[in-house]
């Protein structure tokens, strides 16, 4: 498991531009799912993701792993899988039930987390489970997106990324509590 780090402070970042840019493609996303453009979400979606890859290879490669990073790399995922299962929920291509788990689990994570910086200044990075539950909810709602939602290939991604968000949770409160005692 990995330890909390002290990443730089540094805001100007190749990576951290690449967060903020997948964050604004929100919008673009946002605007072909609510005029039914699926396949170009789909597509938009896809470079989202790509930007996600490329954003954590920078910070890495170049040793530019920031606390600004660490912020703004999980909100603008978060921003863009919200908004989009939200949308996708409105247009009866996701369930209730599942857009609230979403929901719920990121809200939990964003409370704790700024709870933890607020009072011991840490900023956790992302852990694999996480990042394996986002990819897996951002696979269903893409998925969603060109097939039948009620399909085998949206259902078993879904079922999947709640499978991942809960140990996600699990692993997630296991560091905190960690980190408390």
């Amino acid at each position: 498991m990995s330890e909390p780090q002290k990443p730089l402070g540094t805001l100007l970042t190749a990576s951290n531009a690449i967060s903020a840019l997948r964050g604004l493609m929100t919008v673009p996303v946002v605007m072909c799912l609510y005029s039914d453009q699926y396949v170009l979400a789909f597509w938009l979606c896809i470079i989202a993701a790509l930007t996600d890859w490329l954003d954590g290879f920078l910070a890495r490669r170049t040793k530019t792993v920031s606390e600004w990073g660490m912020v703004i790399d999980p909100l603008a995922d978060k921003l863009l899988v919200g908004a989009i299962v939200v949308l996708l929920l409105m247009k009866g291509r996701l369930p209730a039930w599942y857009v609230g788990a979403i929901v719920s689990r990121d809200l939990i994570i964003l409370v704790a987390a700024q709870w933890l910086q607020r009072t011991s200044k840490l900023v956790l990075p992302s852990l694999m489970p996480g990042k394996l539950a986002v990819t897996a909810i951002a696979l269903t709602g893409a998925l969603s997106m060109i097939a039948d939602p009620d399909s085998a290939i949206v259902t078993i991604p879904l079922y999947l990324s709640c499978g991942l968000m809960a140990l996600s949770l699990w692993v997630y409160g296991k560091r905190l509590h960690g980190i408390l005692r």
